[in-house]
This record gives C-alpha cells, structure tokens and sequence, in this order.
C-alpha cells in the first residue's frame, strides 16, 4: 500500500474541511463575534505548528508507523502505553463524526429513517473501500473528491455574494478582546490538529520527496478554506445570528436564491458533505485496524476491521444528545490535542535525537 504526495494533501485536507467548516465557524463566532475570522487564523498557525511536528517526527522513521517507531524508541511495553490515547482519540472521534453525520441527515432529508440504519449504510460503505484497496484506495478516493469539494465550497461562496454585507464585519477588534478572539482559536485549531494522524500516514507515502510541503500546504488550504466560510457566514448572517446557527455553513448554502431560478443548492452540498465523512470514517477505520493489528502483533491488519467497525457503530449508537457530542469535542479539544498531537510527539522526537546521538558516540567509539 502506498500514497503519494498529492495523494496526502488531499486526503488531509478532504477529511478536515468538511468536518472543520460544518462544525466550527458558529463556535468561533460565538466567542469573538464578528473578529471570529481572526481567530481562524490563529487556528491555521496552530494547526501549522503541530503539522510540522508530527511531520518531523514521522519523517525520521521512514516506512514506519507510530506504533512501530514508538516502540522501537520507548520499549515495549512503555512503547504500547503511549499508543492507548490514540486509540481512544481515534474511536472516539468516529463515532462522534458518524453520529454527527447521521443526526445532520435525519434532521434534513430523512427524517423518518432511524439513526442507526444511516450509520450502518455508510460504514458498510467505509468497511467495503478499506477492506477492498486500503490506505490506497482512500487516498484515490480523495484524490477526486477534495477537488470536488474545493469547487463546491467556491461556487456557494460566489453565489452568496449579493447577500453580503460589510458593516456585519465591523468594527475589526471592537466588540471582542484579543483574549477572546485568541479563545476562539483554540477549537478550530484542534481540527486542523488532528493532523496528528500523518504520524500512520506518512509510512505508506512513496517518496518522501517535498512530504513536509504537501503537508504543510494541506492544513493551510483548509484553515484558508474555513477562514472563507468564516467570513462569508459574518457578511450574510453578522455575527449576532451566525452564532445561534448550528449548522451555519448549511444555512448559508440555503439562502442562495438568484431572481427565484438558482435555489436548493443545498442537496448538492449535502451530497458533498456524505463524501467528506465517507473519506473521514474510511481512512479512521483503516488507521484503528491498521495500528491495532501492529499493536497486538497481527499479521492481517483487516481481520481488525471486524473489531473495530462494530466498535465505531457502538460508539456513534451510545452518544445521546447534542450536548454529548459537545463533551467530546472538548475532550478532543483539552486532552486529545495536548497528548496526541503535542505532548507524544515531542517525546519521540527527543527520544529519537538521543538515540541518534548515542548511536553516533558507539561509532566514533568503535572507529
């Protein structure tokens, strides 16, 4: 199995996008008003920072995974431990996004199809493509639908452009503190964070020819994106009624209506958005069973997906409410980030630097 440069751009940026631009702008706003924009911006520098990171550390242990690699460097059994939160993290956020997904679904267009069965069809749909072609087939999935969501989320913008209003997005810094706007930033930037799972991904990558850059250049273009969504939302709705909206990158899509002719776009968005949480709980199922197997030393990686589909599915089924998905998503926010994404990586990368430095003391010893 192998991914290639593009491959990883699209990819991470397919599978943060939709989730990023569905689910953060009204938060933002909440907190910094109409100076949320900012505070995206922020967010994109955050989520720069621990994409480098992760990048970093997965660079110096080529063709290895973070289970692989963490348990060269810290043993065994402390090289397992460090991998349980990412389990945790990584469960936690599937069912999350496919209880998300099949709450958004139900409430929209199918409201009398039960939950559960909205959840089963797309992950039987995520466990055929992993199970038939793996990280690779993924990778070429996103290929084509990142580029379809990037048009998408162009062309809603430009047809809300006679909806705009400037005042909505002023005074800049007036009503809200840099305290505030830098709050705002922080749970955003935990969604472009979850680069964090390039630490499995870059294992499979075919050339590790400008992989920092494609990286890079993958959660720029989707903070750039939500920044788009941010400030589009601010124009049409202000600050004051973007942040009662749950769904405010929806409701901006509905209120396109061009001399009563070009209406409902968005069931094409809706459409979008299915392909969005497809590629984000495909490639989440792959990297659970994939890491898994290489955790309890299977050689099978996809007799895992038997444990670990069935476990995503649970999880989705026993989240109960709205205010349940928002515990999660502040879990993901105060402790998956810092230990994930900031906190293990960095003790890899200082683990890895002492050993390199202690293999070239044996060297000069020897010689």
């Amino acid at each position: 199995m192998k991914l290639t440069g593009s491959q990883i751009f699209w990819t991470v940026s397919t599978v943060e996008i939709i989730m990023a631009v569905w689910l953060r702008v009204s938060p933002a706003i909440e907190t910094a008003k109409q100076d949320a924009w900012i505070s995206i911006i922020i967010a994109g520098a955050i989520g720069l920072a621990i994409t480098y990171l992760v990048t970093h550390v997965s660079l110096l242990h080529p063709g290895e995974t973070l289970t692989q690699f963490s348990r060269k460097l810290l043993g065994g059994w402390i090289g397992r431990i460090v991998i349980l939160p990412y389990f945790v993290a990584w469960f936690l956020l599937s069912g999350d996004v496919l209880r998300s997904f099949a709450d958004f679904i139900h409430l929209t267009i199918l409201d009398r199809t039960p939950i559960w069965i909205l959840m089963v069809m797309i992950l039987a749909l995520a466990v055929y493509l992993t199970g038939i072609s793996g990280i690779t087939g993924i990778g070429r999935f996103c290929e084509l639908a990142g580029p379809v969501t990037f048009i998408t989320l162009i062309l809603t913008f430009l047809l809300n452009a006679m909806n705009t209003k400037l005042l909505h997005i002023l005074p800049i810094v007036g009503d809200s503190s840099w305290q505030e706007v830098f709050k705002a930033s922080l749970p955003p930037a935990s969604f472009f964070g979850e680069s964090f799972m390039l630490l499995v991904l870059l294992a499979f990558i075919s050339s590790n020819k400008k992989v920092l850059a494609k990286a890079l250049s993958s959660v720029a273009f989707t903070a750039i994106m939500v920044l788009l969504a941010t400030v589009m939302v601010l124009l049409v709705f202000g600050p004051y009624v973007g942040m009662e909206l749950r769904f405010s990158y929806f409701m901006l899509v509905r209120s396109i209506n061009i001399l009563n002719f070009i209406q409902n776009v968005d069931v094409l968005v809706i459409f979008i958005w299915i392909f969005g949480v497809f590629a984000k709980i495909s490639l989440y199922l792959f990297i659970t069973s994939y890491e898994m197997a290489q955790w309890l030393h299977v050689k099978n990686w996809k007799k895992l997906m038997w444990f670990c589909a069935p476990a995503i599915f649970f999880i989705g089924l026993l989240i109960p409410n709205e205010e349940t998905i928002l515990m999660i998503q502040k879990f993901w926010e105060r402790i998956v980030i810092p230990i994930c994404a900031i906190a293990v990586p960095l003790l890899l990368w200082l683990m890895t630097i002492i050993k390199n430095k202690n293999y070239q003391k044996k060297i000069k010893y020897k010689t």
